[in-house]
Parts: C-alpha cells; structure tokens; sequence
C-alpha cells in the first residue's frame, strides 16, 4: 500500500526552500517519471509554489527514492531536509550514498 511522505527544507527561507523542492522534485521526477512528486506551501497566503514536497511511496520506489535524495543531497552541501512519514520525522544532512539505505528505509511503507 503507497504511503505519503513529506519532504521539507528547514532552516531556510522561502526563496532558498522553493530552489531546493524545485531542484529535488525535478530529480526525482527524472529519475522516475511514474512517481507522483507535489508541490506544498506552507502557507496557502504566501504566492510561492511551495518549498514542501509530498510524495506518494510504493515499496517498488523507495530504495531509489532514498538513492535519488541522497545524490541530491551530496551535490547540495549543506542542504538540510527533513523527511516526516507517519511513524514520525528524520532530519538528514552532511548525507552521501552511503546513506541511500537509510534514507529508502524511511520510505519504504512496509515499515
């Protein structure tokens, strides 16, 4: 069964955060044109096109999601992401391939 998972960028400001889900969501659509990859504001006030994502997780995905977020995170030094799924959140930094195994843990819906 999919799960969603919300992906957010802390600590920055709203220009910084829309680069970042922009960035992200474009890298992660490339690397799976099927997966579905939103956009979320945090505020509905605001006119930006959302610095949060939202992704919508079968377990066939989340071993290159977490490879895809962690590539992603390697090239942007210093980017922090929080990842909330339904079980709680973890926030990743200073993250190379080496932690692609635990990033897809923490979407794999099967947890």
């Amino acid at each position: 069964m999919p799960a969603q998972v919300v992906l957010s960028f802390p600590e920055t400001s709203l220009d910084q955060g829309n680069r970042l889900a922009s960035s992200l969501a474009d890298d992660l659509r490339d690397l799976d044109p099927t997966l579905i990859v939103e956009r979320q504001k945090h505020n509905p006030q605001t006119q930006d096109f959302g610095a949060t994502l939202a992704i919508i997780v079968g377990s066939a995905a989340a071993s290159a999601i977490g490879k895809g977020i962690a590539t992603w995170l390697a090239r942007n030094s210093g980017a922090r992401l929080t990842i909330r799924t339904k079980d709680g959140e973890v926030l990743g930094q200073n993250l190379d391939s080496r932690d692609a195994a635990r990033i897809a843990a923490a979407f794999s819906p099967e947890r």
